[in-house]
């Protein structure tokens, strides 16, 4: 019986071992279910801001020794731009990203597919994890989680620095686009360097890491080129025609009335450029100077509101290029300073011996007795003013020019509270006066009278002019003079787009029948 005894206690022994083993069994399956289901196999990413040569990946179980290789880890792959992909399997919720002496701290990694930024310490979604267990099959995902669109800034290393790279970064500069000096810029020849930028940047510093910067500088946006001997910043383009300059005399706003001249400059290697100026105010475009070798024209807006102002360039061949400005023109209606818009006759070129009679175009002054009062003072090629100036309620100055060279007219305008508003003219005393560039007489040209095929501007000669002419009759487009006999270039009676095909084949030299 104590044998039986024995046994049974024996037996209720074991089965309680048996129990307890099977409970720890069950346990700790339940913990390597709950690791598996929180657990990640598949691609991380890691954007490289930091500028790291070598980027590693260490990635192991979080509460235990299981790693898929001893640290550092893994070297990981470039994928595109600075953007480095590692691709595991197994179960493993933790990474390190270094370099194998600087590191990002202890991450839980939030899925495949996700992109860790080292400059915004977050993840976010990279690329969408293929519905197979090849990991190759990925294919990109929308980006998310804030502006990362791809943007390009460019620097045109004028100074000579040798190389460049660029320092990004937004608010009191903990967020950042990389460790200083920042990312090497790509350099893309003649003296032009590149760089992608993702992120939605608010200053750039460019450098050489060699003691050669800038100062701090906002960053223009997307396509924004900085020239680092000048320090200004322009538009990059790849076009042939190379604006160098656009602009006005006058900074915006100003009042309507006012006379303001444009000018751009431009060149290209393959042939001559003409300029285009218009203006658009809400729903009405006016052009002021459709395509000839003028670079400047004059503009009075009559109307106040936010103006467009374009700038289309076209050269021989046919490249075309365009800028655009804002310029806010404002009413002058009931203001207290006295405003100077322009005077008459405009700049340009008087006669030697004439008498001209100066009228300033003059407005505001409406406080106190509601009076402007004017001065003109006249000065002489040598700087030497060759009138009695003083203040009288006239807009208009008698003078007589009785010397060749330039002459300038600076018209200074007060109101009754004596603030005072001027403005400097420049005149040439000629013998004969010719035809004024600055402020050209914008006609139709002149016909050669006689019949020229493709010649459609009617100058006596075929250019890529004449394809531009007809292109823009057939728009529509205002102020477009058009010989329609030239014009019909491929012979068939009627004007379409056809026949400006023709003219760019004939002269291209590829059509034999011409």
């Amino acid at each position: 019986m104590r044998f039986k005894k024995h046994a049974v206690k024996c037996a209720v022994s074991f089965m309680m071992a048996i129990v307890l083993l099977f409970s720890m069994v069950v346990a700790t399956a339940a913990v390597d279910a709950d690791v598996a289901t929180t657990g990640v196999s598949g691609t991380v990413y890691f954007r490289n801001t930091a500028g790291w040569s070598t980027v590693n990946a260490y990635v192991w179980v979080q509460g235990t020794s299981t790693a898929v290789q001893a640290w550092p880890g893994q070297a990981m792959t470039l994928d595109e731009g600075d953007v480095y992909k590692y691709t595991f399997s197994g179960d493993y919720n933790m990474i390190i990203f270094n370099n194998g002496s600087a590191q990002t701290a202890d991450l839980s990694i939030p899925g495949a597919g996700q992109i860790y930024d080292y400059s915004t310490g977050t993840w976010s979604p990279y690329k969408e994890e293929p519905t197979t267990d090849d990991p190759t099959q990925a294919t990109q995902a929308p980006t998310q989680g804030g502006d990362t669109k791809t943007k390009m800034v460019y620097c045109k290393d004028s100074a000579g620095w040798g190389s460049v790279n660029v320092y990004m970064w937004s608010g009191s500069g903990s967020s950042k686009n990389a460790e200083w000096p920042g990312v090497r810029m790509t350099d893309i020849g003649d003296g032009m360097w590149q760089y992608e930028v993702t992120g939605n940047w608010e200053n750039i510093i460019f450098n050489n890491g060699s003691g050669s910067q800038t100062g701090d500088l906002s960053y223009p946006g997307d396509g924004a080129l900085y020239d680092n001997k000048t320090g200004q910043w322009d538009v990059y383009d790849d076009s042939p025609i190379k604006i160098t300059a656009f602009g006005s005399d006058l900074a915006a706003p100003q009042y309507k009335g006012t006379d303001i001249l444009l000018t751009t400059t431009a060149k290209s290697d393959e042939g001559d450029v003409f300029y285009k100026f218009s203006v658009t105010n809400g729903a009405q475009t006016t052009v002021l100077s459709d395509f000839s070798s003028n670079n400047k024209v004059a503009w009075t807006p009559t109307v106040a509101g936010t103006y467009t102002i374009t700038y289309d360039y076209m050269d021989t061949v046919g490249n075309l290029n365009q800028r655009t400005a804002t310029y806010e023109v404002k009413d002058d209606a009931g203001i207290e300073d006295p405003i100077l818009k322009g005077v008459s006759p405009k700049p340009g070129q008087v006669k030697k011996g004439t008498p001209i009679s100066f009228t300033a175009n003059a407005a505001g002054g409406k406080i106190g007795t509601n009076l402007l009062f004017y001065k003109f003072t006249v000065k002489d090629a040598n700087g030497v003013v060759v009138n009695v100036p003083y203040y009288t309620k006239n807009a208009s100055y008698n003078f007589t020019p009785t010397a060749l060279g330039t002459y300038t007219v600076t018209i200074s305008v007060q109101n009754s509270m004596n603030d005072v508003i001027e403005r400097t003219f420049t005149y040439s005393s000629v013998d004969t006066i010719v035809d004024d560039p600055t402020y050209p007489t914008i006609a139709p040209p002149t016909s050669s009278g006689d019949y020229l095929r493709g010649d459609a501007d009617a100058n006596g000669d075929v250019t890529i002019i004449d394809t531009t002419t007809i292109q823009c009759y057939l728009a529509k487009m205002e102020n477009i003079y058009i010989n329609l006999d030239n014009a019909d270039a491929d012979l068939n009676g009627e004007l379409s787009i056809m026949d400006a095909t023709a003219i760019q084949l004939h002269l291209a030299k590829l059509d034999p029948n011409w």
